[in-house]
C-alpha cells in the first residue's frame, strides 16, 4: 500500500532528525538552529520526492506552552526541548514527538516523564477496532489523574493521520468517532506546567485488527534523551 511505505519512509526521516538533533543540542544552540538542522535533514533524507515539514520546536519555560515555531531563544543548561515534528512524504504525513534535556531533569520531571510513559502503554492497549475516540481522552485523563497529574495534558491524546498531519477522528473530548482497522494514528500524552516545563512523547501506530502496532520504533527512555 502506498500509504503504508509513505509513511515508512516518513518515519525513517523523522528518526534521522532526532539523531542529529541528539548529536547537535548544546547549550547555546538556539530553536531556530534546530529548524534549521532539522529542514537540512529532511530535504538530505528526500531529494527525490515530494515533501515537507512541520512541528513544535520550543525549549526552556517555553515548553510548558505545550508548543510553537522556533524562536531565537537559546538553551541553557537544565532546559527541556520539545520536538514535535510532521513530515509529508509524497501524500503521506507523519508526526511524532520526542523531549530532550540538557543535562539531568529534577526528580519532579523525571516522575512526569514515567507517567508520560506509562500513559503512553495504556493508550496503545486501549485503542481497538470500535472504540469511541472519546472514551480514549476520558479515559487517559483519568488515570492521569489518579496518578496526581490532573489536568496537566489540556490536548487531545492523540489523532488519526495520514493525507494531512491532523485528521479527525481525534482522541479527544467531544469527539465521538469510532475507530476502524487500517487507521493510522498517534497517541501523544504530555504533561506541562506554564512557565517553567513541559514533556511529551508521541509515537505513530497503525490500527490492526486486534489493536495497535507501533510504526514508530525510536528509543523512548528518559536516559537516552539526556545531553
Amino acid at each position: 500500500m502506498k500509504e503504508m511505505e509513505e509513511l515508512v519512509r516518513a518515519l525513517e526521516v523523522n528518526k534521522a532528525v532526532y539523531d542529529a538533533v541528539r548529536s547537535y543540542l548544546k547549550p547555546g544552540v538556539s530553536e531556530q538552529d534546530i529548524y534549521g538542522l532539522t529542514k537540512a535533514t529532511v530535504d538530505k533524507m528526500l531529494p527525490d520526492v515530494s515533501h515537507e515539514f512541520i512541528g513544535d520546536f520550543v525549549g526552556g519555560a517555553r515548553c510548558g506552552l505545550i508548543g510553537g515555531d522556533p524562536t531565537d531563544y537559546t538553551l541553557r543548561p537544565g532546559d527541556g526541548f520539545i520536538l514535535d515534528l510532521s513530515v509529508r512524504c509524497g501524500n503521506t504525513w507523519s508526526d511524532t514527538c520526542r523531549t530532550f534535556f540538557l543535562g539531568k531533569p529534577s526528580n519532579e520531571i523525571k516522575k512526569a516523564y514515567d507517567a508520560v510513559l506509562k500513559l503512553q502503554s495504556f493508550g496503545a492497549a486501549l485503542v481497538k477496532p470500535g472504540i469511541c475516540t472519546e472514551k480514549v481522552k476520558l479515559d487517559s485523563d483519568r488515570l492521569l489523574k489518579e496518578m496526581g497529574y490532573g489536568g496537566m495534558m489540556p490536548h487531545h491524546m492523540g489523532h488519526m493521520i495520514g493525507s494531512e498531519p491532523y485528521l479527525k477522528p481525534a482522541f479527544d473530548l467531544g469527539d465521538k468517532g469510532t475507530v476502524s482497522a487500517g487507521v493510522f494514528f498517534t497517541l501523544e500524552p504530555g504533561l506541562y506546567v506554564e512557565n517553567a516545563w513541559g514533556l511529551r512523547v508521541e509515537n505513530d501506530y497503525v490500527l490492526q485488527p486486534d489493536g495497535a502496532k507501533l510504526l514508530f520504533d525510536y528509543p523512548t527512555d528518559l536516559d537516552y534523551f539526556i545531553i
